[in-house]
């Protein structure tokens, strides 16, 4: 059987020719996350500004009716026309790629590739080399090669203007330079999927530069219970000389092979098989006085800013969270949400500030709600004060429960989705309705603000938003409780 490859899939045999190879033979195996597929929908948004911005007034090369008329569309816009095309559509050697904007010059090609990053990767310019390799081959000669990405820089003036929004940086001379090495791709990734499915083991490999969707199908039956990838921060070398010492699980390794302090306390504790806390670690009288407060938020990142203003993937929190502990037998919650499409940081920043006082300590897990409090600060000199305050009572729980708690099933993580089912089982993310993740948090977000979508279906994103930040919340007075405070 003859196949084809495009230009995704080289970048997926660079990745790991196993993962193109599945994409090939077993399409129906791939799982793509929610992250992917919102920055797939974020990529097609930019790409719009893109051609408005940087080559108007040109021409769709749609896919209706195939990809054969779709490279004859190509063809007749080239001979016979000078206006630019979006997903101009070319084939060589078995290579079929869609150009997000090609541009016609007396002189060749001027091919941009679009991006919804801030900065051009490495891959995107093997993209770009691709693209250049395959319109030459097609006796389209390439003149100049861009790289348009998200300035973030940019601030949103409103109605609608985005001019300014992309930069291009020119990446012509590194693409042509990479023709030899395109062509060994391809020779190399069509062999590949002629024959059976590749045998590459699972590595660093599968995250980068993205998470791959066929990891559950790679994990092997007879996987360790603890394995080695489960020491925090192993380095490639350390695991391959523990493999190649014969060790698979973290169990087998032997007292004083690991130097690393962390990664010695994680196998030991594994060995054990027990939690471990030590209650001697730094939680002070004074940190954990009453009034307590524990606080969670959730924000919003546009790459197309969407309220004047504002930056491409500024932080835009939208809700808060917060229980509030006033004596031991005494918990009430408290909470923000704006649903209603107009910017609500404001309102977020202003209700935070009535709500939380003077006194107490403010639990977070992580730097995160610090650092939104700081772009707050710098949005609102008025409020600059009042959040300020609020900002110096944090205590954050993440480098107290590193440095006193460890229990096996935590698999050398210490993020609160890991610590949270050791601390206290019966708070279960997997039970929330519909948003179990800051992740889908964002996209119930952008989904409940966006015109088309019902008051129906925003109540019920609501409820879900709701219900997920005050878990978040009570993970964190469990976590205090675990302490013994």
């Amino acid at each position: 059987m003859t196949h084809r490859l495009s230009k995704s899939k080289i970048l997926s045999g660079i990745q790991c020719p196993k993962r193109l190879w599945l994409e090939i033979h077993r399409p129906d195996l791939i799982e793509y996350d929610p992250n992917t597929l919102a920055r797939m929908q974020t990529g097609h948004k930019v790409g719009e500004i893109a051609c408005q911005y940087l080559a108007p007034g040109g021409v769709y090369v749609g896919l209706e009716n195939g990809f054969g008329h779709a490279l004859k569309l190509t063809r007749d816009h080239l001979d016979f026309s000078d206006l630019p095309i979006y997903e101009a559509t070319f084939v060589h050697d078995q290579v079929l790629i869609r150009s997000d904007i090609v541009v016609p010059t007396g002189t060749g090609l001027k091919v941009i590739e679009v991006k919804s990053s801030t900065s051009v990767k490495d891959y995107h310019i093997w993209d770009c080399a691709v693209q250049a390799w395959v319109m030459q081959g097609a006796g389209r000669p390439v003149q100049n090669i861009e790289v348009a990405v998200i300035d973030s820089s940019f601030v949103y003036p409103g109605k609608g203007d985005y001019q300014g929004l992309l930069k291009t940086e020119n990446v012509t001379k590194t693409a042509f330079e990479m023709r030899t090495q395109v062509e060994d791709w391809v020779r190399q990734f069509l062999k590949t999927l002629q024959g059976s499915t590749p045998d590459i083991e699972m590595g660093e490999h599968c995250r980068s530069p993205f998470e791959c969707p066929f990891m559950e199908f790679c994990l092997p039956a007879d996987r360790p219970a603890y394995p080695l990838e489960c020491l925090p921060r192993i380095k490639s070398q350390l695991l391959q000389d523990l493999k190649q010492e014969g060790f698979e699980d973290i169990r087998d390794i032997p007292d004083g092979r690991l130097a690393n302090p962390t990664q010695e306390r994680v196998r030991r504790v594994t060995q054990s098989g027990e939690e471990e806390l030590l209650l001697e670690a730094d939680c002070s009288h004074e940190k954990f006085s009453y009034p307590r407060y524990f606080l969670d938020f959730e924000t919003a990142q546009f790459a197309v800013p969407v309220w004047k203003g504002t930056r491409p993937y500024q932080q835009l929190p939208f809700q808060w969270s917060c229980h509030v502990q006033d004596r031991p037998d005494n918990l009430r919650h408290m909470e923000f949400l704006d649903l209603s499409g107009e910017p609500p940081m404001r309102d977020f920043a202003e209700s935070l500030v009535s709500s939380c006082q003077e006194l107490g300590p403010i639990f977070v897990y992580g730097s995160f709600e610090k650092t939104v409090l700081h772009g707050l600060i710098q949005h609102m000199p008025d409020l600059a004060h009042s959040l300020q305050a609020l900002s110096d009572r944090i205590v954050d729980l993440l480098p107290i429960i590193r440095q006193c708690y460890y229990h096996p099933e935590m698999r050398g993580s210490w993020s609160l989705k890991a610590v949270l089912p050791c601390i206290a089982p019966e708070l279960d993310y997997t039970v929330l309705p519909g948003i179990q993740d800051g992740g889908q948090a964002q996209e119930a977000y952008a989904e409940a603000i966006h015109p088309d979508t019902t008051p129906e279906r925003i109540e019920e994103i609501r409820k879900g938003l709701a219900a997920y930040c005050e878990m978040d919340t009570l993970a964190l007075v469990k976590i205090v409780e675990k302490l013994g405070r």
